[in-house]
C-alpha cells in the first residue's frame, strides 16, 4: 500500500507567481540514543524560523497508513532554544511563543511504543522500529514540524553520532529536498548492508541472512524494475532508496511480504522465505506508486481512500503491463495473476460495497481493504479496450496526465482521469457511478483480451474460513465466531481455540484444503476442511488459446504489454 502526498507543482507555481521568498529551511538532526550498547531511542533535533506573530503550531505524526495515535512514538519534546512550550497541549500538538520570526531548537527522541521485533502477521510495522542494533522511520510517522508550513519549505538532514560499524540510508540525504518529500521519507540506521546497483541511483538497505536470495539477485531485480518503469514515463535517473526489513515469523511456514510507496523510495516488509518471484511483483507495485498517483496528480487532501481505485487499481493494472512489456512476465504469468484478481473480487464479501464504505473501513476489514486494487485494475483493462477501439490506450491518458500535473492542473489524479480519458474518446463517468460509487457488480466480456484469449464465466464454491478471522486477529488471534454447521465446525474448530498458523490452503480458493495449526488448552492440533459456505458465486476467469504461439503470441504479448 502506498504512502501518498499531493502533488505541489500548482503550490510551487503560485508561490513564484506572486513574487515570495523561498521559505527559510528546515533542519533535522538525528542521533542515535545507545545504552549498554543497544539503541534506546533516536534523538532528532529541529531547527526552524518560528512564524512572525510570535506563536508556532507543531504537528506532531497522529494517522497515516492505517495507524492512530503515533504520537505516542514522540517523547520527551522540549524546546533546547529560542521558544517556550506552552502548556496543555494535545497529544498530536504543541503551542510555541516566540519573539517574532525567532530561530527555534526543539528536540525530542522517537522510541518505539510496541514490544517485541516486527512480526509476522500484524501487519506493516509503519510505526517507528527501534531495536537494539537498527532502527527504521518513515516521514509520517517520526517527523514533528512546524504546523501549516509551505510544503515547498526546503528541509535538510543531518546525522550524528553513528556508532562504530552502523550504516545509514535515506532518501532525504540528495539536494533539494521539500518538506512535503520528507513526510514521505525513509531512514535507516544500523546492522544494514547498503547494496549498490548496477544504476548508481539505486541503493538497497536491506538487513537479514536467511532470504532465499542474494543481495546481487535482489539488487539485479530491484534495478530491472525501476529502470523499465523509468522507460515506460520518459524518466531519467534519480536518487531512489528500498529499504528491507526481515519480519520475525512463529514458524517456517509463515509468509508475509508488504511495504509501502513513498516517492523516491520505498518500504519492504518480508519474513525471509519470500519467494523471489512474488517479491518482484511486490517491488513492480509498490515502485509505480512513484508515479501512481504521486506524479499524476495525487490523491485528494481529505478522504483520500476513496480515490483508491484509481491509485491501487491502476498501480495493479501497470504492474502487469510493465512486467509482460519488459518480458519479465508471458501470458501465462499474467493470466495466472489476473485470474487471482477476478478470484478475489468474485468471493469477496465486500463485492458491492459502496465506496463510501471503503472510504470508512478500509483499514478495518481486509476484502474491503483489496476491492479498490480489484475494482481498478478490472476497471482499467476495460477502459483500455475501449480506448484501443478510438485508436489510443491507457498509457496515452497516463502520459496526458503526467503533463497536466506538470502543468498546474489542481486536479486529483482520481478527478483528473475522467476529463484526460474524454480526451481520447471515452466517457468513463456512467462506470465510475455505477461500479465505484454503488458498488454495482462488475462483468468484464468475453473477448477483452482476444487475441490471448476468453473470459469465461462459471459458479464456484463461495469461499468461506467458517469463523470471523477479523475479529480472531483483534483478539489476539484467539478464535471467535466458529460458524455452526460448517465445514471449519465439523473439523473440531471451536471458539476459543488459539490460532498458531495457515499450514495449507489457498485464501479465496474454496477448492482448495485449508489446514490451521491452533492450540487447544495445551495441545496443539491441526485442523483440515474445505473452506465452503453454503451457495455458489459466479466466477470470471481468463482461458488463454492453446496454441498461442508464433504471430497470435506476438499480438497477444503486445496487447499486454501496451505496446
Amino acid at each position: 500500500m502506498q504512502a501518498s502526498f499531493r502533488s505541489i507543482a500548482v503550490v510551487l507555481a503560485l508561490f513564484v507567481c506572486a513574487g515570495f521568498a523561498a521559505p527559510e529551511r528546515i533542519d533535522y538532526t538525528l542521533t542515535p540514543i545507545m545504552r549498554a550498547g543497544a539503541l534506546e531511542a533516536v534523538q532528532i533535533d529541529l531547527r526552524f524560523r518560528g512564524e512572525a506573530d510570535g506563536e508556532t503550531m507543531l504537528a506532531l505524526p497522529s494517522s497515516w497508513g492505517g495507524q492512530e495515535e503515533l504520537w505516542r512514538g514522540i517523547g520527551d519534546l522540549s524546546v533546547v532554544s529560542g521558544a517556550t512550550l506552552q502548556p496543555g497541549a494535545a497529544p498530536a500538538a504543541r503551542t510555541l511563543t516566540h519573539r517574532p520570526n525567532a530561530r527555534i531548537h526543539v528536540r525530542y527522541r522517537v522510541v518505539q511504543d510496541w514490544d517485541g521485533p516486527p512480526m509476522a502477521g500484524a501487519g506493516n510495522p509503519y510505526r517507528p522500529i527501534i531495536q537494539a542494533n537498527y532502527f527504521h522511520l518513515i516521514g509520517n510517522a517520526a517527523l514533528v514540524s512546524p504546523d501549516n508550513s509551505n510544503p515547498l519549505t526546503p528541509v535538510r538532514l543531518n546525522v550524528g553520532n553513528m556508532p562504530r560499524g552502523w550504516r545509514f540510508a535515506s532518501d532525504l540525504e540528495h539536494r533539494g529536498v521539500t518538506l512535503a518529500e520528507a513526510a514521505a521519507s525513509v531512514t535507516v540506521g544500523g546492522d544494514f548492508r547498503i547494496v549498490q546497483t548496477a544504476d548508481p541511483n539505486i541503493r538497497i538497505a536491506m538487513r537479514g541472512a536467511q532470504w532465499r536470495f542474494t543481495d546481487a539477485d535482489f539488487a539485479a531485480r530491484v534495478a530491472e524494475i525501476i529502470v523499465a518503469q523509468r522507460r515506460f514515463w520518459g524518466d531519467e535517473s534519480t536518487p531512489f532508496l528500498i529499504t528491507v526489513i526481515e519480519l520475525s515469523a512463529p514458524n517456517q511456514s509463515s509468509l508475509s511480504i508488504g511495504g509501502t510507496g513513498l516517492g523516491d523510495s520505498f518500504a519492504f516488509f518480508a519474513t525471509p522465505n519470500v519467494e523471489p518471484e512474488l517479491l518482484r511483483r511486490m517491488l513492480a507495485h509498490e515502485g509505480l506508486h512513484t508515479w501512481v498517483p504521486n506524479r499524476i496528480g495525487g490523491l485528494a487532501d481529505v478522504d483520500e481512500a476513496a480515490g483508491y481505485w484509481f491509485s491501487e487499481g491502476f498501480t495493479e493494472f501497470y504492474t502487469g503491463r510493465i512486467l509482460v512489456r519488459e518480458g519479465l512476465w508471458g501470458p501465462a504469468e499474467f493470466a495466472a495473476d489476473f485470474n487471482r484478481t477476478l478470484r478475489e473480487y468474485a468471493v469477496s464479501s465486500a463485492r458491492t460495497a459502496l465506496n463510501a464504505r471503503i472510504l470508512a473501513d478500509f483499514w478495518r476489514e481486509r476484502d474491503l481493504q483489496q476491492l479498490p486494487y480489484q475494482r481498478g485494475r478490472m476497471l482499467a483493462t476495460l477502459w483500455d479496450a475501449r480506448l484501443r477501439a478510438q485508436g489510443h490506450d491507457m498509457d496515452d491518458v497516463m502520459h496526458d496526465m503526467r503533463a497536466r500535473a506538470a502543468g498546474g492542473d489542481p486536479l486529483h489524479a482520481a478527478a483528473m482521469f475522467s476529463i484526460a480519458a474524454a480526451h481520447f474518446g471515452i466517457d468513463v463517468g456512467a462506470d465510475i457511478a455505477s461500479h465505484v460509487e454503488r458498488g454495482d457488480d462488475l462483468q468484464l466480456p468475453a473477448d477483452l483480451l482476444a487475441p490471448c484469449g476468453r473470459i469465461e464465466t462459471r459458479q464456484i464454491a463461495r469461499f468461506h474460513r467458517g469463523f470471523d478471522i477479523e475479529a480472531t486477529n483483534a483478539n489476539n488471534n484467539v478464535i471467535i465466531g466458529v460458524v455452526p454447521g460448517s465445514p471449519a465446525d465439523a473439523a473440531g474448530l471451536r471458539d476459543g481455540m488459539v490460532l498458531m498458523r495457515r499450514d495449507g490452503g489457498e485464501i479465496g480458493n474454496a477448492d482448495v484444503e485449508i489446514v490451521y495449526v491452533v492450540r487447544d488448552g495445551d495441545v496443539e492440533r491441526s485442523i483440515r476442511y474445505m473452506p465452503r459456505a453454503p451457495g455458489m458465486v459466479s466466477q470470471q476467469h481468463l482461458v488463454l488459446e492453446e496454441n498461442l504461439h508464433g504471430e497470435r503470441l506476438a499480438q497477444c504479448v503486445a496487447l499486454l504489454g501496451g505496446a
